[in-house]
């Protein structure tokens, strides 16, 4: 028997800006206390489209306060809009939202040397489990944004952030060059693809080619490029 999911009836408790690009919600509810999501699980809010129709966005849970039931998710403002984006523009203090969660099955692995590779939709995450890395453990990462204005501190020892200027969304080739070049000077036993469906697969292959064997790599589409991003820190 499918196992029911509990849908949680949260409020909007706080909203700030955190890039112009990327905002912080705040949203609380009593179902909400007690729970401990793990680095980077995330959560589905439940939306409605401009057809009346149920859909659904991720988001990743950024911090969590679970004595008294909060969590906040940061969530990224497409220019080209969507229920996510429309939702997380006009979500203030006090809206009600509907959400499942928390959800996912990544886990952190001790390991010597973490690579995370992402993009604007995947920092949440990638600044997440960064902090959940037991200490002494390095972490390196590899961001690509529109520009130095969409960065969020990720945390890691060592961060190249790429700059994608006037290349569209999903062109791997900057990321795929930035981490080729990680690989040839580092030593990684754990690496965390977090970006582009597409690219996520081109970057996988590359850390298998490179001897990374593929229990240790870790590689989930954040979005694809036909579409907007529908997964941890998007607001599609």
């Amino acid at each position: 028997m499918k196992k029911t999911k509990t849908i949680h009836r949260c409020t909007v408790l706080a909203r700030c800006h955190l890039t112009p690009s990327m905002v912080r919600l705040t949203v609380g509810g009593p179902s909400l206390i007690g729970l401990v999501p793990r680095p980077a699980q995330d959560i589905e809010v439940l939306l409605t489209d401009a057809r009346g129709s149920r859909i659904k966005r991720r988001y990743t849970i950024r911090n969590a306060r679970p004595q008294v039931g909060e969590w906040d998710v940061d969530a990224f403002l497409h220019a080209d809009g969507g229920p996510g984006s429309a939702w997380a523009a006009s979500a203030r203090p006090g809206s009600a939202v509907e959400l499942v969660g928390p959800r996912g099955k990544l886990e952190l692995r001790a390991a010597d040397g973490h690579l995370f590779v992402g993009d604007e939709a995947s920092m949440p995450a990638i600044a997440a489990l960064v902090e959940a890395l037991p200490a002494g453990q390095e972490a390196t990462a590899v961001v690509e944004t529109g520009s130095p204005a969409d960065r969020v501190p990720v945390g890691a020892g060592r961060v190249h952030w790429i700059e994608r200027g006037d290349r569209l969304p999903g062109d791997p080739q900057l990321l795929l060059a930035a981490v080729a070049r990680e690989l040839r000077v580092r030593k990684f036993e754990q690496v965390y693809i977090l970006t582009e469906a597409h690219i996520a697969g081109a970057i996988r292959d590359l850390v298998r080619d490179a001897g990374i064997g593929s229990d240790h790599v870790f590689a989930k589409g954040y979005w694809t490029a036909d579409r907007r991003p529908v997964t941890s820190g998007d607001a599609a």
